[in-house]
């Protein structure tokens, strides 16, 4: 990160969380789209759809819940992350929420009201995820 020139930006976070998260999108993507029938393909084909318009009209739709699963494990995945963000930045203003929570408690003494604040808005993304599905 320090000869990319990535360190204490918010890219030097973003690169490597995409580059982890990759292995199990690839896994998850790989197996829905194998899993899809080939007669599909074969019925576009002889109907005059070629493979761009396939892929956008017919296999996209067919694995939206694949996607939003991908989706889902990848931002809750970058979202919780702490060792990362705490490496590569060192300014207080570019801190994530975990790491932000970390700045209110010090060696004597903490600051409950700001840390339950805190505490409150990092878990609100999973707890309206929650809300919308039920």
């Amino acid at each position: 990160m320090r000869d990319l020139g990535l360190l204490n930006t918010h890219w030097g976070v973003i690169l490597p969380q995409v580059a982890f998260g990759l292995g199990i999108s690839v896994l998850l993507l790989r197996n829905a789209f194998r899993q899809l029938p080939k007669d599909l393909l074969d019925a576009a084909l002889v109907d005059g759809c070629g493979y761009m318009r396939f892929f956008f009209h017919i296999t996209l739709p067919l694995s939206t819940p694949v996607l939003a699963t991908v989706g889902i494990i990848a931002f809750v995945t970058s979202w919780n992350n702490f060792l990362l963000p705490l490496v590569v930045l060192n300014s207080e203003s570019k801190y994530p929420w975990p790491l932000g929570m970390m700045v209110y408690q010090g060696e004597y003494s903490t600051n409950w009201p700001l840390v339950l604040a805190f505490v409150t808005l990092t878990i609100s993304p999973s707890r309206s995820m929650k809300l919308s599905r039920s």
